[in-house]
């Protein structure tokens, strides 16, 4: 029976970090050197960081501007 729900279970896909990837990215890279390339972005608002690189610091500064969103769109209990 165990077998039988694992046969319908989805497999999860293998994770490949990025680094093992590059060629993903050649084209984005050649584009952004001779400058022919656009990234649409939204700007959230800026944030202090502690530290000038790192993706936890980025992700960090993101989860906070978007708490600070929230607080702020959140309608306050008071009259």
């Amino acid at each position: 029976m165990n077998k039988l729900r694992q046969s319908f279970r989805r497999k999860k896909d293998v994770y490949v970090p990025e680094a093992s990837r590059p060629h993903q990215w050649q084209t984005d890279e050649e584009g952004v050197r001779t400058g022919k390339c656009s990234f649409p972005v939204k700007y959230l608002g800026h944030v202090e960081v502690d530290e000038s690189r790192g993706m936890h610091i980025c992700e960090d500064a993101v989860k906070r501007l978007k708490a600070w969103e929230r607080k702020k769109q959140a309608p306050s209990g008071r009259a």
